[in-house]
C-alpha cells in the first residue's frame, strides 16, 4: 500500500495505514492463538478417547475440553470481526488514494494474482467488483488463484469476508475450489474454516472431497489423520461404502496397496449393507485377500435369511461359496441357524473335499 508523499518525506506512516498495520499484527496473533486452541482441543479429544478402562471420561479432561472449545470459538469470532474492520479500513485508504474511483476492469482480461502478503480486503473488493460488472470468468479465475496461492489461514479469512460482504455463493465457490489443492493444504483450509465458525463453507469443502478419485483417497485420509480429523475420514469411507462396485473395488485395492488395512476393513464393513446382488458382484471383483475379509464381515453382520440369499447367489462360483461356508463353519455354534437354513435350501454345508494326490495312496 502506497504512502502519501508527505509521509514518505518524514519516513512515517499515515495514521490510517499505521492503524491497518496494528490490526494486521493483532489478527496474526489471534490466528496463532486460535490454532493453538484448536490443537489443544484436538489433543484433549484424543486423550479422552484413549483413556483406558473407564466407562465415563475424566471430569477434569471434560472441563478442559469445554474451556478449549469456548476459547477457540471466541478467538474465531474475534478474527472475523478484526478481518471485517481491516477490510473496511483498507477500502477507505484505497478510496482516499483514488478519489475518482478505480478504472473499470476490462472484460476477458486475466486478473493479477493475489500478493504474497495479501490484501484480503482489496481482494474481496476486486472479486465483488468483477461480479457486479458481469466479469464472472475473471472473478472465478481470481478465486482459483486465491485458493491455490493463499496460506490456509488467509484462504479461510477470505472465505469469511466473502461470506459476509461478497456476492451470493462466492464464499462457497472458494471453499469448493480449495479441494483442488494438495490434500494437506485442503485439509488445513477445512480446519481453519471450522475454527472461524464457517460451518456452511466447511461442509461445502468437505463434500468436495467426495468427488476425489479412488487413487487420491489414501493421501486424503492420511492428511485428515495428521490434522486430527479422524471423524471426517470415517465419514468419507462411509460415503464410499455405497459407491458403484467398480469404484468401491478400486478404492479397496488402493487402500490395500497403501498399507491401510484398518481403512479397508471399515470400507468393507460399510459395504456389507448393500443388496445381495451387489455383494455377489463385489465378491467377484475384489482381490482374493479382500474377498475373504468381505465374506468374514458378511458372516458376522448379516442375518441368516440374507446369508442364505448370498450363498445361493454364490453357489455357481465354488471358490466364493467355499469361502463363505468356511467363514460360517469357523464359528459353527454361532451360525447354527444359518447352516440349517442352507440345508433346507438344498445348499451344501460341508467343506469341499481336498483334491486327491495324483499319485494316489501309497
Amino acid at each position: 500500500m502506497r504512502m502519501r508523499p508527505t509521509a514518505q518525506s518524514t519516513g512515517q506512516q499515515p495514521e490510517g495505514e499505521h492503524h491497518a498495520a496494528e490490526l494486521r499484527a493483532e489478527l496474526d496473533e489471534l490466528l496463532r492463538a486460535s490454532r493453538y486452541a484448536s490443537q489443544r482441543e484436538r489433543r484433549l479429544n484424543e486423550a479422552i478417547r484413549a483413556t483406558p478402562g473407564r466407562h465415563r471420561p475424566d471430569g477434569d479432561l471434560l472441563r478442559q475440553l469445554a474451556q478449549a472449545r469456548t476459547l477457540r470459538a471466541g478467538l474465531g469470532a474475534r478474527c472475523l470481526q478484526l478481518s471485517d474492520q481491516l477490510e473496511e479500513l483498507e477500502i477507505k485508504l484505497r478510496h482516499r488514494q483514488h478519489p475518482h474511483g478505480e478504472p473499470e476492469p476490462q472484460p476477458r482480461q486475466t486478473p493479477p494474482p493475489p500478493p504474497s502478503r495479501p490484501d484480503l480486503g482489496g481482494l474481496t473488493e476486486r472479486i465483488t467488483t468483477l461480479h457486479r460488472t458481469g466479469a464472472l470468468p475473471e472473478a472465478e479465475e481470481l478465486l482459483d488463484q486465491a485458493a491455490a496461492l493463499l496460506a490456509p489461514a488467509d484462504a479461510a479469512l477470505l472465505v469469511g469476508m466473502l461470506s459476509r460482504r461478497g456476492p451470493t455463493g462466492v464464499s462457497l465457490h472458494l471453499a469448493r475450489t480449495a479441494a483442488r489443492g494438495a490434500p494437506d493444504h485442503a485439509v488445513a483450509v477445512l480446519a481453519e474454516l471450522r475454527e472461524l465458525g464457517l460451518a456452511e463453507e466447511a461442509a461445502e469443502l468437505f463434500h468436495a472431497f467426495w468427488a476425489y478419485p479412488a487413487a487420491a483417497i489414501p493421501d486424503l485420509l492420511g492428511a485428515l489423520e495428521r490434522a486430527g480429523q479422524h471423524a471426517d475420514g470415517a465419514t468419507l469411507l462411509w460415503e464410499w461404502g455405497s459407491a458403484p462396485t467398480p469404484e468401491l473395488t478400486s478404492l479397496a485395492a488402493c487402500l490395500q496397496q497403501h498399507g491401510r488395512p484398518a481403512d479397508v476393513r471399515t470400507l468393507l464393513r460399510q459395504a456389507a449393507g448393500r443388496p445381495t446382488a451387489d455383494l455377489a458382484d463385489l465378491a467377484a471383483e475384489l482381490p482374493p485377500a479382500l474377498v475373504t475379509l468381505l465374506l468374514n464381515e458378511l458372516a458376522a453382520l448379516r442375518p441368516p435369511v440374507e446369508l442364505v440369499r448370498l450363498a445361493a447367489a454364490l453357489d455357481g462360483t465354488p471358490e466364493l461359496y467355499g469361502q463363505l461356508l468356511a467363514a460360517l463353519l469357523a464359528d459353527e455354534p454361532r451360525h447354527r441357524t444359518t447352516l440349517a437354513a442352507l440345508r433346507i435350501a438344498g445348499l451344501p454345508t460341508a467343506p469341499p473335499a481336498a483334491p486327491r494326490s495324483r499319485w494316489g495312496r501309497r
